[in-house]
């Protein structure tokens, strides 16, 4: 199994001078079986892409599976910009959190309204299909075994872990630490202190993310923020690289992959970011990447023995220097 990284920012999209080298669309990554199945997580605007390369591929009309952490902007806006959607025959298959789900068709067909969009959903040539996903309710999409993870995020998010191959890796975005403030189904205006109740509810969902990450070979986290900039706005619902470290130490996971970042980090920003939390994590016997657009990684023994080796670029001209 591999996984490439179409989209690796949060809250809106960034291109421009300043993440030429890393990249400025919001959330996608694109996993590959090794038999070539893909699947697809979140729908930001790296998707374009993403689409624009599957159609490259295609011998015909496909179906395509698309896990949904939430439905947050920056994590959805890309699917009325996906090619294949305008291919008949297509089926796309969006599966998302419960909480969610039972309006996923009415929020993914309200940003393509004839008021934002020149094709509403319903009229694309494509077959979307949508599918409720619940944490701790495992099932298989070909040959992924999918298994959803409750995070602690404004009206609810799900990460992911992925098995396929003998190998597996987890998508853990979004997502705030789980000591400080709970997010619950509303928009906290600002921390708010916990209850026993809360810190019940925080230390369990703690839990049951580092259960479902043992073993796993590569974690991609949320780490929008640094400490300074997360102790401004922890109630955005987002993390830090150190509180990724702690979760992946914990967990006994030997490789973390920085993603989601903020989109005021420049290429020179990102650069020291990647720099310093490479050597944390040497520190402590984990190997730090920082994503990028169009960085490829295998998953597995196979990830083990390229481990020096620099990642694999889909697109030469992004990625750090």
């Amino acid at each position: 199994m591999q996984i490439t990284f179409w989209g690796v920012r949060g809250s809106y999209p960034v291109p421009g001078a300043a993440t030429v080298r890393y990249g400025g669309q919001t959330s996608c990554v694109e996993a590959r079986s090794a038999k070539g199945d893909c699947l697809i997580v979140d729908a930001g605007t790296g998707l374009r892409a993403l689409g624009n390369k599957l159609m490259r591929e295609a011998t015909g009309p496909q179906r395509y599976d698309v896990l949904l952490s939430h439905v947050h902007w920056d994590h959805i806006q890309g699917l009325p910009f996906f090619s294949p959607a305008y291919v008949p025959g297509t089926r796309i298959a969006v599966h998302a959190l419960l909480t969610a789900a039972d309006e996923l068709q009415q929020v993914i067909g309200g940003i393509t309204r004839h008021e934002f969009f020149p094709m509403p959903l319903e009229a694309a040539p494509a077959q979307f299909d949508f599918h409720q996903v619940e944490p701790g309710v495992e099932f298989d999409l070909g040959p992924f075994h999918i298994t959803p993870i409750a995070l602690n995020h404004p009206f609810g998010s799900v990460g992911y872990r992925i098995d396929c191959d003998g190998s597996s890796w987890a998508y853990v975005a979004d997502t705030a630490p789980f000591d400080q403030v709970i997010h619950k189904q509303h928009f906290l205006s600002g921390p708010e202190p916990l209850s026993a109740d809360d810190k019940v509810s925080l230390l369990a969902m703690r839990e049951a993310l580092l259960r479902k990450l043992e073993a796993v070979d590569t974690v991609v986290y949320d780490t929008h923020f640094l400490p300074e900039e997360y102790a401004k706005f922890p109630h955005y619902g987002h993390s830090t690289p150190d509180q990724a470290l702690d979760i992946c130490r914990e967990a006994k996971v030997k490789r973390l992959v920085l993603y989601h970042h903020a989109p005021s980090h420049s290429d020179e920003m990102m650069d020291k970011i990647a720099a310093d939390y490479l050597a944390k994590g040497a520190a402590i016997g984990i190997e730090v990447l920082t994503s990028f657009e169009g960085m490829t990684l295998p998953i597995g023994p196979e990830a083990e023995a390229d481990a020096k080796r620099e990642p694999e670029r889909t697109n030469p001209g992004i990625g750090p220097a």
